[in-house]
């Protein structure tokens, strides 16, 4: 039962190991803290056009 616990243990440690820099690179693509920002360009992007009466 040891040698169970043991493998699980070097198996977990293991898989983070290899796993972390995909964990680092993908966490801020899920949180989707981006979001704002690209709100804002868009409202920024919508309210800096010509106007209408422009086209003289």
């Amino acid at each position: 039962m040891i040698w169970l616990i043991v493998l699980v243990l070097i198996l977990q440690s293991g898989f983070h190991w290899i796993l972390k820099p995909a964990i680092l690179f993908t966490t801020p693509i899920f949180e989707i803290s981006w979001i704002g920002w690209i709100v804002i360009a868009l409202f920024v992007w919508l309210f800096s056009g010509r106007d209408l009466h422009d086209n003289v």
